[in-house]
């Protein structure tokens, strides 16, 4: 018998708001089943969300313990919640205070998550125009905050990962899909990234998860060879 809930995640073909919980299940070697309106409910994403079986109209959705199942929608609770089943110590941080300063630097990551349609979605000059206002008026202040939090630790909350990394590093990696050299002055974001990319379960899943491609063109996710 697993030691987890049967775990089913729904979501678009693209790398934008379940990403942080896919690094969660795969740093926790968590089963679950990666799926989309379609096959989990028979019916695209509008159908879904004209008949009311989306909780607030939106995805990503986890349904926990199989068919009947209870139903969370908003990604960061679904973090949340899958962090807490990761064995890890530290994970999911066990005192309040170490928690609720784990947690800042987790919703830190949603102030910057503009990037997620930047890459995901926008096309020629929208793409031009919501890209030039994210790098220069979004992300810059946001940078420079996490970078100074992160200091000369190993993670954002000292020696050990926990699911804020992971919801930052998301936001991170496509700002530089679409700005390569937006951590050139920040060489602890970048190691901090390659230690990220280093972690057990994580290392694998980024090495074969989906190119996001034609970015500001036509983006898309392209399997890997």
């Amino acid at each position: 018998m697993s030691a987890f809930p049967m775990l089913r995640l729904v979501y678009f073909p693209v790398r934008a708001r379940a990403e942080c919980a896919r690094m969660i299940l795969a740093y926790g070697g968590i089963p679950y089943k990666d799926e989309d309106c379609n096959s989990f409910f028979g019916m695209n994403f509008g159908e879904a969300k004209q008949s009311g079986k989306l909780p607030f109209g939106q995805l990503p959705l986890l349904q926990i313990g199989g068919d009947g199942g209870r139903l969370i929608a908003q990604s960061g609770s679904i973090n949340r919640y899958l962090a807490g089943l990761v064995k890890a110590h530290g994970f999911f941080p066990a005192e309040p205070a170490e928690l609720a300063f784990c947690d800042m630097v987790h919703e830190t990551a949603q102030d910057i998550a503009k990037i997620n349609p930047i890459v995901n979605m926008f096309k020629g000059e929208k793409f031009e125009l919501e890209k030039e206002d994210y790098f220069t008026n979004i992300l810059p202040a946001k940078l420079k905050a996490l970078a100074s939090l992160l200091s000369t630790n190993q993670f954002f909350c000292g020696d050990t990962v926990t699911y804020a990394d992971f919801a930052v590093y998301h936001q991170l990696d496509l700002c530089r899909l679409a700005q390569p050299t937006v951590f050139a002055e920040f060489s602890n974001i970048q190691q901090w990234m390659a230690r990220v990319e280093k972690l057990d379960g994580v290392s694998g899943y980024l090495a074969t998860r989906p190119e996001v491609v034609g970015i500001g063109v036509n983006p898309t996710l392209q399997p890997r060879a």
